[in-house]
């Protein structure tokens, strides 16, 4: 615990004038950050002792359908274990136009292109394989979603299968030429403008659907979900021309991706979906967070007031949490969420209000403030301004399971592998932060 002079620029005349009153004594203004003039009544004082508890929530499910990507590919780390992601979709018929008599099929092609997502070693091959769906994606009656733990029956053979080394932060193409005999059975339909082609209902009916998956162990991938089958056809009318035809993403709410974990030989193997919570004390002081496979970040401060017990404690008027990555967890290949929101939550670890701070007037959510230490890897942190939260969590007899849960934005909260292990506040190395400064006065 440390005093500091200075005064508070942001605390009204009227409230310091209240303080005075409830002393009793007369002492001069304080100004945050500023020179104090010490009349011995009046103090700013840091505890930076109070202890957060850090834990990973488990949930056994997390909405993956509709996330705008097709995911494909799986990697190992000492962290998480083994995460292999793989996608299914379902496609439509295309626009028919007719053909000359002297038209003849070329190839069948599924494009892809990637969509900036990527995990573990882009550096490295990655081997893609498409195969038919055995049955139509459906949702079942009143279900609006599909989950990461979903899964569709899937052919034993392949449509077609190619590695590539993608480069995903350039838009770079994944083109997997797919099998001739299904081009051939396809070219048919459309030749003879088959019913099959002309309803899409009659057509998902005849080609269920599209499972991408990948048989290496070094990255993830993400695609755009515009992927699309293209039939390459030549014909000549007055010169020779290359012609094809589209069967394009169909009913996109539909598209989801499967996510598969296996956390052998690490504490992260004690979470199941009757014992979904993991204190970082009984996981080497450690939390861990990745959403995508169902894993969340919380902290709680549940002795925050034992500042009440403090007979010179009047009021609490900044408070700052600094979360700390573990050292050498994260990387240009591994790398951390560039933004991580934090929400109000109970026991129920489901997520709450936004932790949000106001400044000139204007409220705005709490995102993190991520710096990067380039150098030695030990001083990159997310910080937190807690202020109005514990100011309303100290107010708070009851005994309650009240803390702050950490997840990136919505719109890669469940398309985005990226991860993150965070020390607790007895990690040696790597020391989760509370600064609270609270009024004192000297009775």
């Amino acid at each position: 615990m440390r005093t500091f002079p200075g005064t508070f620029s942001f605390l009204s005349a009227l409230i310091f004038s209240l303080f005075i009153f409830c002393t009793g004594c007369q002492k001069t203004a304080i100004q945050y950050g500023q020179q104090y003039i010490d009349n011995g009544i009046t103090n700013i004082i840091l505890v930076d002792s109070i202890a957060p508890v850090v834990s990973t929530i488990y949930k056994d499910s997390v909405p993956t359908s509709q996330s705008g990507t097709i995911l494909a590919g799986s990697y190992s780390d000492p962290y998480f274990g083994k995460t292999t992601t793989t996608s299914y979709l379902q496609l439509g018929p295309p626009t028919l136009t007719d053909l000359l008599n002297n038209a003849q099929y070329d190839s069948l092609v599924l494009l892809m292109k990637c969509n900036g997502t990527f995990y573990g070693d882009t550096t490295l091959p990655i081997t893609l394989t498409a195969r038919q769906l055995q049955s139509e994606i459906k949702f079942a009656e009143n279900q609006v979603a599909f989950y990461n733990i979903d899964s569709w029956p899937v052919s034993s053979s392949s449509l077609g299968t190619k590695s590539f080394i993608l480069r995903p932060l350039t838009g770079d193409s994944a083109n997997i030429r797919l099998s001739d005999t299904k081009g051939m059975e396809l070219y048919n339909l459309i030749k003879t403008k088959s019913t099959l082609l002309t309803d899409k209902n009659l057509f998902t009916d005849y080609f269920k659907g599209l499972n991408i998956s990948s048989t290496t162990g070094n990255n993830i991938f993400g695609f755009k979900d515009s992927a699309v089958i293209r039939l390459y056809y030549h014909q000549t009318d007055v010169g020779p021309q290359n012609k094809y035809f589209d069967f394009t993403l169909y009913n996109k709410p539909l598209q989801f991706n499967q996510v598969n974990t296996d956390r052998s030989g690490t504490p992260l193997t004690a979470l199941n979906s009757v014992n979904n919570e993991l204190l970082s004390t009984a996981a080497g002081n450690r939390g861990y967070l990745q959403t995508l496979s169902g894993l969340y970040l919380k902290i709680s401060f549940p002795s925050i007031r034992k500042l009440l017990e403090r007979s010179d404690f009047i009021k609490i008027i900044r408070a700052d949490l600094v979360v700390k990555p573990i050292a050498n967890s994260y990387s240009g290949t591994y790398p951390l969420p560039s933004i991580l929101y934090a929400a109000q939550t109970d026991g129920s670890n489901e997520p709450g209000p936004s932790l949000s701070s106001a400044t000139a007037g204007n409220s705005f959510a709490e995102t993190g403030n991520l710096s990067i230490d380039y150098i030695y890897g030990i001083n990159t942190t997310y910080s937190y301004d807690v202020t109005g939260y514990l100011s309303q969590e100290i107010t708070n007899s009851a005994i309650n399971k009240d803390g702050l849960l950490l997840f990136p934005p919505a719109d890669s909260r469940f398309s985005k592998p990226n991860r993150l292990v965070i020390g607790d506040a007895y990690n040696a190395k790597n020391k989760l932060q509370l600064n609270v400064y609270y009024i004192s006065v000297n009775k």
